[in-house]
């Protein structure tokens, strides 16, 4: 199975970010991840392999850089 995601960040506050991520012609669904102790809320409910994925990439950025990444893709 192929993968194709992109992922952006809709909104950052002093608690938590939020991305919306899918497919480049529908990034229909957002999670959240909490600043604190970077715990994952999915908007819709479902925690798939995009959604860990997703949560994964910004995670490992800011722990390296200490940067919110602002957009980001994965094809696999």
């Amino acid at each position: 199975m192929a993968i194709n995601l992109l992922f952006r960040l809709k909104s950052e506050t002093a608690q938590e970010v939020t991305y919306r991520f899918g497919q480049p012609d529908k990034m229909d669904r957002e999670l959240t991840i909490n600043k604190a102790d970077y715990s994952v809320t999915v908007a819709d409910g479902i925690t798939d392999r995009l959604a860990v994925i997703t949560a994964g990439k910004a995670m490992t950025r800011h722990r390296t850089d200490g940067v919110w990444v602002k957009s980001g893709s994965l094809q696999a």
